[in-house]
Order: structure tokens, then sequence, then C-alpha cells
């Protein structure tokens, strides 16, 4: 009991000195009237319209911050999401759509990103049991015999950085790949760790915020981040977007990440996301602006 007030009382802290401290600093651009997201209505772990996602978490720390309410802006995370959302002007109400999108790559090309907040990684996600019970990464997974690699059912999504290691390790015959964005805004790759825990596959790669989320309540199934090798990248820094010549919004942005970071990592830490040190080798990130 100690120990939770003790708790308490912390964030209480982290936020009354959040509060004071957007009140009292003057920043880089004018704040807007309202906070305005860009964000997919079905797609969590990241948002949904019922605002359960840490995307819709992390927003709402940013409004707290602010000091403003948060507005949705809500489009498919698909072909077209940036042109309907964050580039999308209205002549009648003298403004874009939506000022922000909370999660895009840091490499992210149609957009202008701020630093990074997390990095993640594709992870394996597998039940722990029977042959697959040890594997522990995914070099154990490649090093399985070739008898035990061709009886499991793995299930991967396309495009993805994924593809050539399975085909490369042993996995070519005996991977289905499901395309990533399938059309549907009613459909989620979230859907497909349910189908390993239900045993219609063996292994599933899929990127670590999805895997983490959605295998929080399957105690029986492992997610393993993969590390990159060589060429083969699989972590990934992730960033939130602004438009292309806002520098001075984008600097208020990343002040507000900045001030927030403690509570933006135990957000994550909540929604299972497997944050990972970087394994690749970096690029060069040019000024975006």
């Amino acid at each position: 009991m100690k120990s939770l007030f003790s708790l308490l009382i912390v964030m209480l802290s982290l936020w009354i000195s959040s509060l004071s401290f957007a009140a009292d600093n003057t920043f880089p651009s004018s704040l807007p009237d309202k906070l305005r997201v860009c964000a997919d209505p079905n797609n969590l772990p990241y948002s949904n319209r019922e605002q359960q996602g840490f995307e819709n978490k992390i927003a709402e720390q940013l409004g707290d911050y602010f000091g403003l309410d948060v507005e949705y802006v809500w489009f498919p995370q698909r072909m077209g999401f940036i042109r309907n959302t964050l580039k999308n002007w209205s002549d009648d109400n003298g403004r874009f759509a939506c000022d922000l999108v909370i999660g895009v790559p840091v490499q992210f090309d149609i957009a202008a990103t701020t630093k990074p907040y997390y990095r993640s990684a594709y992870s394996l996600l597998y039940k722990k049991e029977g042959a697959l019970a040890g594997v522990d990464s995914q070099q154990a997974l490649a090093n399985l015999p070739d008898e035990v690699k061709q009886s499991l059912k793995v299930a991967a999504f396309t495009p993805s950085p994924v593809v050539s290691w399975l085909r490369e390790n042993g996995f070519k015959d005996n991977t289905e790949f499901f395309r990533i964005m399938n059309g549907d805004p009613e459909d989620y790759p979230g859907k497909m760790v349910k189908r390993v825990a239900d045993g219609e596959y063996d292994v599933l790669v899929i990127w670590g915020p999805i895997a983490g989320y959605f295998a929080q309540n399957q105690s029986d199934v492992a997610v393993v981040p993969m590390t990159s090798e060589g060429s083969k990248v699989f972590d990934f820094a992730i960033s939130m977007g602004v438009r292309y010549g806002e520098r001075p919004w984008k600097e208020t942005v990343e002040m507000a990440m900045d001030a927030n970071a403690p509570q933006i990592a135990m957000i994550l830490q909540d929604y299972g996301v497997p944050v990972v040190e970087a394994s690749s080798k970096p690029r060069r990130d040019d000024d975006d602006d």
C-alpha cells in the first residue's frame, strides 16, 4: 500500500510539473486552439475511435501538456492517409484538417518527422511448446533441424524485411504471406495473433508493437524481437509527423516530447510495445524541413 501511495505521489508530481512547464514556457510556434491529430479509426494498438490505442494516450498526454483539447481526424492509415489528413486544406475552415501524426517511421518521406521517441523491431511470435519451447532468438529458430522447420506453419506480412530472411533460412515453402494493407478498413494485423494462439499457425513474424499488444494476455505465447543482420534491417525508429515547412511547430512538438518522455515511455510499456536498442547501421537523416 505504501509503494502504491508513493507511485501516485510521483505521478501527481510529474503531471503538475508538466502543466507548470507548459504554462511558463514560450514555445517556438503559437499553439492552435486544439491539438488536431490525424489517426486511424480501427488500428489497435495504435488508435481507434474509442481512443483505446497507445497513440491516443500519447496524444492525450501532449494535449494535457499544451493545455489543449484533443480532436481527431479519422482516416484509415492506408493509401492517401496523409493527403486526406495532414495535407488536407479546407478553405471553409481556413486551416488544414489536422496537424500531427503520432507515429510515423523516421525515414517517412511524405511528411516532416520529429526526433524519434521509440524504436521497435519485427518480432517472432509463437507458442512456447514442443519444438519451439527452447527458441529464444531468430538464430535459434533458424538452427532448428530441417525436418522440424518444414513441419511448422509460418505466417508473415508482405511487404516487409522478414520475407527474404524466412526464405533464406528454410521457411520458403511453408510460409503463408498476407498483405499488410488489404484495402479492408475493418481488418487489422492483430487478428493474426489469435490464429497463432488458436494453433492455426506455429510462428508469426510481425511488427513488434502489434505482437506485444495482442500477446499481452496470452501467457503461453512468446514475443521475441528480431536483430538486424547485415543488410537485413528489422528494427526501426518511430517519430511523429508534421507538415514540411513548419519547423517552429515541429520544434514545439519535440519540446513536448522531451518534457513528457517518462510518461510516453510508461504508455509504451503498458501496451507491451517491445522497445529495442538499434541493431542496424544508422542511416543519415537529412534535414527534411
